[in-house]
Protein backbone atom coordinates (compact mmCIF):
# COMPACT_ATOMS: atom_id res chain seq x y z
CA UNK A 1 0.00 0.00 0.00
CA UNK A 2 1.22 3.58 -0.75
CA UNK A 3 1.82 6.14 1.74
CA UNK A 4 -0.88 8.30 0.42
CA UNK A 5 -3.15 5.24 0.63
CA UNK A 6 -1.70 4.23 4.24
CA UNK A 7 -2.96 8.52 5.43
CA UNK A 8 -6.20 7.67 3.38
CA UNK A 9 -7.39 4.57 5.91
CA UNK A 10 -6.35 6.23 8.95
CA UNK A 11 -7.81 9.17 8.22
CA UNK A 12 -10.85 6.97 7.53
CA UNK A 13 -10.09 5.51 10.79
CA UNK A 14 -10.33 8.83 12.43
CA UNK A 15 -13.07 9.67 10.73
CA UNK A 16 -15.30 6.52 11.66
CA UNK A 17 -14.28 7.21 15.32
CA UNK A 18 -15.55 10.35 15.58
CA UNK A 19 -18.66 9.51 14.15
CA UNK A 20 -19.12 6.35 16.51
CA UNK A 21 -18.59 8.79 19.49
CA UNK A 22 -21.15 11.51 18.18
CA UNK A 23 -23.39 8.94 18.10
CA UNK A 24 -22.59 7.68 21.84
CA UNK A 25 -22.82 11.20 22.87
CA UNK A 26 -26.16 11.21 21.77
CA UNK A 27 -27.27 8.69 23.19
CA UNK A 28 -25.97 9.94 26.96
CA UNK A 29 -27.64 13.42 26.75
CA UNK A 30 -30.29 10.91 25.91
CA UNK A 31 -29.66 9.17 29.53
CA UNK A 32 -29.22 12.47 31.25
CA UNK A 33 -32.76 13.69 30.54
CA UNK A 34 -34.12 9.90 31.18
CA UNK A 35 -32.11 10.66 34.55
CA UNK A 36 -33.67 14.19 35.32
CA UNK A 37 -36.88 12.43 34.53
CA UNK A 38 -36.57 9.99 36.72
CA UNK A 39 -35.90 12.23 39.76
CA UNK A 40 -38.93 14.53 38.59
CA UNK A 41 -41.22 11.27 39.24
CA UNK A 42 -39.64 10.24 42.13
CA UNK A 43 -40.04 14.09 43.51
CA UNK A 44 -43.78 14.09 42.69
CA UNK A 45 -44.17 10.82 44.68
CA UNK A 46 -42.47 12.11 47.70
CA UNK A 47 -44.17 15.39 47.27
CA UNK A 48 -46.80 14.53 50.12
CA UNK A 49 -44.46 12.47 52.25
CA UNK A 50 -41.82 14.79 52.66
CA UNK A 51 -43.20 18.30 51.95
CA UNK A 52 -40.27 20.77 52.13
CA UNK A 53 -38.05 18.68 52.89
CA UNK A 54 -38.11 17.60 49.68
CA UNK A 55 -34.57 19.05 48.14
CA UNK A 56 -32.50 17.10 50.83
CA UNK A 57 -33.56 14.59 48.66
CA UNK A 58 -33.24 16.06 45.10
CA UNK A 59 -29.94 17.64 45.82
CA UNK A 60 -28.14 14.81 46.69
CA UNK A 61 -29.43 12.62 44.31
CA UNK A 62 -28.59 15.32 41.08
CA UNK A 63 -25.09 15.26 42.89
CA UNK A 64 -25.25 11.47 42.25
CA UNK A 65 -26.24 11.30 38.75
CA UNK A 66 -24.27 13.85 37.32
CA UNK A 67 -21.57 11.87 38.54
CA UNK A 68 -22.54 8.63 37.63
CA UNK A 69 -23.06 10.03 34.02
CA UNK A 70 -20.17 12.03 34.37
CA UNK A 71 -18.36 8.20 34.66
CA UNK A 72 -20.38 7.05 31.55
CA UNK A 73 -19.03 9.94 29.62
CA UNK A 74 -15.22 9.57 30.60
CA UNK A 75 -15.84 5.84 29.45
CA UNK A 76 -17.51 6.01 26.52
CA UNK A 77 -14.40 5.30 23.96
CA UNK A 78 -14.12 1.68 25.60
CA UNK A 79 -17.32 0.74 24.00
CA UNK A 80 -15.62 -1.76 21.85
CA UNK A 81 -15.68 -5.43 21.62
CA UNK A 82 -11.93 -5.91 22.12
CA UNK A 83 -8.99 -3.23 23.53
CA UNK A 84 -7.90 -2.29 19.35
CA UNK A 85 -11.41 -3.25 18.30
CA UNK A 86 -13.27 -0.43 16.24
CA UNK A 87 -15.33 1.94 18.42
CA UNK A 88 -18.88 0.94 18.46
CA UNK A 89 -21.43 4.03 17.59
CA UNK A 90 -24.68 2.02 19.44
CA UNK A 91 -24.66 0.78 23.05
CA UNK A 92 -25.67 -2.88 23.05
CA UNK A 93 -28.83 -3.69 24.75
CA UNK A 94 -26.47 -5.08 27.76
CA UNK A 95 -25.30 -1.52 28.42
CA UNK A 96 -28.18 0.57 27.80
CA UNK A 97 -29.41 -1.64 30.91
CA UNK A 98 -25.82 -1.17 32.81
CA UNK A 99 -26.86 2.39 32.10
CA UNK A 100 -29.98 2.17 33.47
CA UNK A 101 -28.87 0.72 36.56
CA UNK A 102 -26.80 3.77 37.43
CA UNK A 103 -29.69 6.13 36.64
CA UNK A 104 -31.82 4.03 39.42
CA UNK A 105 -28.90 3.80 41.70
CA UNK A 106 -28.81 7.98 41.65
CA UNK A 107 -32.86 7.89 43.24
CA UNK A 108 -31.27 6.35 46.29
CA UNK A 109 -28.46 8.75 47.96
CA UNK A 110 -31.53 11.40 49.25
CA UNK A 111 -32.98 8.82 51.27
CA UNK A 112 -30.05 9.01 53.98
CA UNK A 113 -30.43 12.67 54.55
CA UNK A 114 -34.16 11.69 55.72
CA UNK A 115 -35.72 9.71 57.71
CA UNK A 116 -37.64 6.19 56.17
CA UNK A 117 -41.14 7.86 54.87
CA UNK A 118 -44.56 6.70 55.99
CA UNK A 119 -46.90 5.25 54.31
CA UNK A 120 -46.91 3.71 50.86
CA UNK A 121 -43.60 6.00 50.35
CA UNK A 122 -41.63 3.92 52.72
CA UNK A 123 -41.49 1.40 50.18
CA UNK A 124 -40.12 3.62 47.58
CA UNK A 125 -36.16 2.66 48.24
CA UNK A 126 -37.06 -0.85 48.24
CA UNK A 127 -38.66 -0.64 44.85
CA UNK A 128 -35.74 1.11 43.39
CA UNK A 129 -33.03 -1.12 44.98
CA UNK A 130 -35.38 -4.09 43.36
CA UNK A 131 -34.94 -2.30 39.96
CA UNK A 132 -31.36 -1.87 40.02
CA UNK A 133 -30.95 -5.56 40.95
CA UNK A 134 -33.34 -6.67 38.16
CA UNK A 135 -31.11 -4.61 35.83
CA UNK A 136 -28.05 -5.95 37.08
CA UNK A 137 -29.15 -9.51 36.50
CA UNK A 138 -30.42 -8.11 33.01
CA UNK A 139 -27.65 -6.43 31.93
CA UNK A 140 -25.38 -9.50 31.26
CA UNK A 141 -28.14 -11.89 30.02
CA UNK A 142 -28.90 -9.08 27.08
CA UNK A 143 -25.25 -8.54 26.48
CA UNK A 144 -24.62 -12.30 25.83
CA UNK A 145 -27.70 -13.12 24.29
CA UNK A 146 -27.28 -10.43 21.46
CA UNK A 147 -23.38 -11.18 21.73
CA UNK A 148 -22.72 -7.15 22.08
CA UNK A 149 -20.46 -7.39 25.29
CA UNK A 150 -17.99 -4.35 25.15
CA UNK A 151 -15.34 -2.87 27.26
CA UNK A 152 -17.59 -0.20 28.10
CA UNK A 153 -20.22 -2.53 29.86
CA UNK A 154 -17.57 -4.42 32.04
CA UNK A 155 -16.18 -1.48 33.06
CA UNK A 156 -19.61 0.12 34.54
CA UNK A 157 -20.96 -2.86 35.46
CA UNK A 158 -17.88 -3.42 38.29
CA UNK A 159 -18.64 0.18 39.04
CA UNK A 160 -22.46 0.05 39.26
CA UNK A 161 -21.75 -2.88 41.72
CA UNK A 162 -20.01 -1.25 44.22
CA UNK A 163 -21.78 2.00 44.28
CA UNK A 164 -25.11 0.08 43.95
CA UNK A 165 -24.13 -2.10 47.02
CA UNK A 166 -22.56 0.75 49.14
CA UNK A 167 -25.81 2.54 48.62
CA UNK A 168 -28.33 -0.12 49.75
CA UNK A 169 -26.16 -1.01 52.63
CA UNK A 170 -25.72 2.75 53.83
CA UNK A 171 -29.09 3.20 53.28
CA UNK A 172 -29.95 -0.01 55.37
CA UNK A 173 -27.69 1.32 58.07
CA UNK A 174 -29.60 4.09 57.87
CA UNK A 175 -32.89 2.82 58.77
CA UNK A 176 -31.75 0.54 61.41
CA UNK A 177 -32.32 -2.60 59.43
CA UNK A 178 -28.59 -3.48 59.04
CA UNK A 179 -25.27 -2.83 61.68
CA UNK A 180 -23.12 -0.19 61.08
CA UNK A 181 -19.96 -2.62 60.92
CA UNK A 182 -22.14 -4.64 57.95
CA UNK A 183 -22.14 -0.99 56.02
CA UNK A 184 -18.06 -0.75 56.82
CA UNK A 185 -16.95 -4.12 55.66
CA UNK A 186 -19.66 -5.79 53.34
CA UNK A 187 -20.75 -3.04 51.68
CA UNK A 188 -17.55 -1.14 51.74
CA UNK A 189 -15.16 -3.90 50.44
CA UNK A 190 -14.81 -3.45 46.95
CA UNK A 191 -13.38 0.45 48.24
CA UNK A 192 -10.98 -0.86 50.59
CA UNK A 193 -9.63 -3.33 47.86
CA UNK A 194 -8.79 -0.50 45.83
CA UNK A 195 -7.49 1.44 48.21
CA UNK A 196 -5.04 -1.58 49.23
CA UNK A 197 -4.18 -1.88 45.40
CA UNK A 198 -3.83 1.92 45.06
CA UNK A 199 -1.21 1.85 48.03
CA UNK A 200 0.63 -0.90 47.11
CA UNK A 201 1.56 1.02 43.54
CA UNK A 202 2.40 4.25 45.36
CA UNK A 203 4.62 2.21 47.30
CA UNK A 204 6.15 0.73 44.08
CA UNK A 205 5.07 -2.86 45.14
CA UNK A 206 3.44 -4.73 42.06
CA UNK A 207 0.13 -5.99 42.05
CA UNK A 208 -1.70 -8.89 40.08
CA UNK A 209 -4.92 -9.73 38.09
CA UNK A 210 -7.82 -11.72 40.21
CA UNK A 211 -7.93 -15.39 38.84
CA UNK A 212 -11.71 -16.17 37.30
CA UNK A 213 -14.02 -17.31 39.87
CA UNK A 214 -17.62 -18.60 39.56
CA UNK A 215 -18.55 -17.90 43.34
CA UNK A 216 -17.32 -14.03 43.31
CA UNK A 217 -20.34 -13.45 41.37
CA UNK A 218 -22.66 -15.12 43.00
CA UNK A 219 -21.72 -13.96 46.60
CA UNK A 220 -22.17 -10.17 45.23
CA UNK A 221 -25.82 -10.90 44.14
CA UNK A 222 -26.46 -12.41 47.09
CA UNK A 223 -25.84 -9.69 49.06
CA UNK A 224 -27.22 -7.58 46.59
CA UNK A 225 -30.41 -9.32 47.27
CA UNK A 226 -30.21 -9.13 50.68
CA UNK A 227 -29.35 -5.40 50.19
CA UNK A 228 -32.76 -5.68 48.27
CA UNK A 229 -34.81 -6.90 51.82
CA UNK A 230 -33.38 -5.17 54.30
CA UNK A 231 -34.93 -2.11 52.55
CA UNK A 232 -38.40 -3.52 52.87
CA UNK A 233 -40.19 -1.07 55.71
CA UNK A 234 -41.27 -4.99 57.10
CA UNK A 235 -38.07 -6.80 57.63
CA UNK A 236 -37.27 -7.53 60.83
CA UNK A 237 -33.84 -6.27 61.71
CA UNK A 238 -33.02 -9.18 63.67
CA UNK A 239 -33.48 -11.44 60.56
CA UNK A 240 -31.72 -9.36 58.57
CA UNK A 241 -28.21 -8.61 60.68
CA UNK A 242 -28.29 -12.76 60.94
CA UNK A 243 -28.68 -13.06 56.82
CA UNK A 244 -25.89 -10.00 56.87
CA UNK A 245 -23.40 -12.09 58.99
CA UNK A 246 -24.69 -15.53 57.22
CA UNK A 247 -23.93 -13.93 53.65
CA UNK A 248 -21.25 -11.71 55.15
CA UNK A 249 -18.50 -13.93 56.50
CA UNK A 250 -18.10 -16.13 52.63
CA UNK A 251 -18.53 -12.70 51.34
CA UNK A 252 -15.25 -10.70 53.01
CA UNK A 253 -13.66 -14.16 53.20
CA UNK A 254 -13.73 -14.18 49.38
CA UNK A 255 -12.26 -10.25 49.36
CA UNK A 256 -9.30 -10.76 51.81
CA UNK A 257 -8.63 -13.62 49.77
CA UNK A 258 -8.91 -11.66 46.22
CA UNK A 259 -6.81 -8.83 48.47
CA UNK A 260 -3.95 -11.24 49.38
CA UNK A 261 -3.66 -12.34 45.74
CA UNK A 262 -4.15 -9.15 44.35
CA UNK A 263 -1.46 -7.57 46.57
CA UNK A 264 1.16 -10.75 45.59
CA UNK A 265 0.83 -12.59 49.04
CA UNK A 266 -1.29 -15.63 47.97
CA UNK A 267 -0.42 -17.59 44.75
CA UNK A 268 -3.96 -19.69 43.93
CA UNK A 269 -1.94 -22.41 41.90
CA UNK A 270 -0.20 -23.16 44.54
CA UNK A 271 -0.56 -27.08 46.24
CA UNK A 272 -1.31 -25.82 49.74
CA UNK A 273 -3.81 -23.11 48.48
CA UNK A 274 -5.58 -25.59 46.51
CA UNK A 275 -5.65 -28.36 48.88
CA UNK A 276 -6.58 -26.04 51.56
CA UNK A 277 -9.50 -24.36 49.56
CA UNK A 278 -10.79 -27.88 48.39
CA UNK A 279 -11.11 -29.01 52.21
CA UNK A 280 -13.09 -25.38 53.04
CA UNK A 281 -15.18 -25.54 50.27
CA UNK A 282 -16.15 -29.70 51.31
CA UNK A 283 -16.33 -28.90 54.90
CA UNK A 284 -19.00 -25.75 54.38
CA UNK A 285 -20.92 -27.06 51.20
CA UNK A 286 -20.76 -31.22 52.06
CA UNK A 287 -20.31 -31.54 54.98
CA UNK A 288 -22.20 -28.92 56.80
CA UNK A 289 -25.53 -28.30 54.87
CA UNK A 290 -26.91 -31.62 56.48
CA UNK A 291 -27.02 -30.40 59.96
CA UNK A 292 -28.22 -27.40 58.98
CA UNK A 293 -31.35 -29.34 57.13
CA UNK A 294 -31.68 -31.20 60.44
CA UNK A 295 -31.79 -27.84 62.38
CA UNK A 296 -34.06 -26.51 60.51
CA UNK A 297 -36.44 -29.80 60.50
CA UNK A 298 -35.71 -30.06 64.57
CA UNK A 299 -37.10 -26.17 64.91
CA UNK A 300 -39.74 -25.81 61.97
CA UNK A 301 -41.46 -29.01 62.23
CA UNK A 302 -42.79 -28.31 66.25
CA UNK A 303 -43.88 -25.00 64.91
CA UNK A 304 -45.75 -26.19 61.49
CA UNK A 305 -47.73 -28.58 63.66
CA UNK A 306 -48.52 -26.61 66.18
CA UNK A 307 -49.66 -23.67 63.58
CA UNK A 308 -51.61 -26.72 61.30
CA UNK A 309 -53.64 -27.45 65.08
CA UNK A 310 -54.33 -23.90 64.94
CA UNK A 311 -55.63 -23.66 61.84
CA UNK A 312 -57.76 -26.82 61.59
CA UNK A 313 -59.86 -24.49 64.17
CA UNK A 314 -59.98 -21.21 62.09
CA UNK A 315 -63.11 -20.84 59.82
CA UNK A 316 -63.47 -19.07 56.84
CA UNK A 317 -61.17 -17.48 53.91
CA UNK A 318 -58.42 -16.79 56.74
CA UNK A 319 -58.34 -20.59 57.56
CA UNK A 320 -58.58 -21.16 53.90
CA UNK A 321 -55.46 -18.91 53.85
CA UNK A 322 -53.34 -19.86 56.38
CA UNK A 323 -53.95 -23.47 55.49
CA UNK A 324 -52.60 -22.70 52.05
CA UNK A 325 -49.50 -20.70 53.57
CA UNK A 326 -48.41 -23.75 55.64
CA UNK A 327 -48.86 -25.94 53.25
CA UNK A 328 -46.26 -24.31 51.22
CA UNK A 329 -43.67 -23.94 53.99
CA UNK A 330 -44.39 -27.69 54.59
CA UNK A 331 -43.40 -28.51 50.81
CA UNK A 332 -40.26 -26.19 51.15
CA UNK A 333 -39.35 -27.64 54.34
CA UNK A 334 -39.90 -31.39 52.41
CA UNK A 335 -37.50 -30.33 49.34
CA UNK A 336 -34.97 -28.75 51.44
CA UNK A 337 -34.84 -31.83 54.25
CA UNK A 338 -34.54 -34.09 51.29
CA UNK A 339 -31.97 -32.44 49.43
CA UNK A 340 -34.74 -32.36 46.01
CA UNK A 341 -34.41 -29.22 44.36
CA UNK A 342 -33.28 -27.85 47.74
CA UNK A 343 -31.97 -24.40 47.59
CA UNK A 344 -35.64 -23.82 45.67
CA UNK A 345 -37.66 -25.11 48.89
CA UNK A 346 -34.78 -22.53 50.86
CA UNK A 347 -35.76 -19.63 48.53
CA UNK A 348 -39.74 -20.64 49.23
CA UNK A 349 -38.67 -20.59 52.44
CA UNK A 350 -37.00 -17.67 53.10
CA UNK A 351 -39.81 -15.63 51.27
CA UNK A 352 -42.82 -16.78 52.63
CA UNK A 353 -41.61 -18.07 55.44
CA UNK A 354 -39.97 -14.82 56.20
CA UNK A 355 -43.08 -12.74 55.58
CA UNK A 356 -44.89 -15.29 58.04
CA UNK A 357 -42.44 -14.04 60.77
CA UNK A 358 -42.38 -10.54 60.11
CA UNK A 359 -46.59 -10.67 60.29
CA UNK A 360 -46.69 -12.51 63.60
CA UNK A 361 -43.24 -11.01 65.12
CA UNK A 362 -40.35 -12.59 65.09
CA UNK A 363 -38.99 -15.69 67.67
CA UNK A 364 -35.59 -16.70 68.60
CA UNK A 365 -36.34 -20.01 66.84
CA UNK A 366 -38.22 -18.37 64.02
CA UNK A 367 -35.20 -16.23 63.21
CA UNK A 368 -32.98 -19.41 63.52
CA UNK A 369 -34.97 -21.34 61.33
CA UNK A 370 -34.94 -18.46 58.71
CA UNK A 371 -31.14 -18.20 59.24
CA UNK A 372 -30.93 -21.98 58.56
CA UNK A 373 -32.96 -21.54 55.21
CA UNK A 374 -30.59 -18.74 54.15
CA UNK A 375 -27.64 -20.57 54.82
CA UNK A 376 -28.64 -23.74 53.05
CA UNK A 377 -29.75 -21.15 49.86
CA UNK A 378 -26.07 -20.23 49.88
CA UNK A 379 -24.17 -23.29 50.63
CA UNK A 380 -26.56 -25.69 49.19
CA UNK A 381 -27.67 -28.75 50.28
CA UNK A 382 -24.60 -30.76 50.75
CA UNK A 383 -23.89 -34.79 51.51
CA UNK A 384 -27.09 -37.23 51.22
CA UNK A 385 -29.09 -34.85 48.64
CA UNK A 386 -31.50 -36.36 45.98
CA UNK A 387 -30.91 -33.71 43.40
CA UNK A 388 -29.70 -30.15 42.84
CA UNK A 389 -30.38 -28.76 39.72
CA UNK A 390 -29.48 -25.22 41.00
CA UNK A 391 -25.62 -25.76 41.21
CA UNK A 392 -25.15 -25.37 37.55
CA UNK A 393 -27.88 -22.47 37.30
CA UNK A 394 -26.51 -20.13 40.09
CA UNK A 395 -23.30 -20.75 38.79
CA UNK A 396 -23.41 -20.28 35.18
CA UNK A 397 -23.77 -16.50 33.83
CA UNK A 398 -27.24 -14.80 33.24
CA UNK A 399 -27.72 -15.37 29.49
CA UNK A 400 -24.91 -17.77 29.36
CA UNK A 401 -25.06 -20.71 26.26
CA UNK A 402 -24.76 -24.51 27.95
Amino acid sequence: MSGRGTVAAVAGEMSAEAAALRRLMRTWRWWCLAGAGGLSVGSILLLSALGPDLVRWVVPNLLALAAIQGFVLRNLALNRRSEDGPLLGELGPGTQMTVLRGVLIAQLPGYLFLPWPVGAQAWLPALTFSAVVIADFLDGYLARRASVMTRLGEALDIEFDGIGLLAATALAAHYGQLPLIYLLTVGSARYHYLLAGWTARQLGRPVYPLPPSTTRRALAGVTLELGTAALWPIAPPAMMTLGGAIVGLPFLTGFVRDGLVHLGFLDTGSTWYTSTRRRIVHTFTFILPPFLRGTLLLILGPQLALAAHSVRSTAGAAGVLGGAILLFIALCLLLVVSGFAGRTGAVGLIIVYGLTLAAVGPSPGGVAAWGCAMAIYLLGTGAGSLWQPERAIYLRRAGGRG
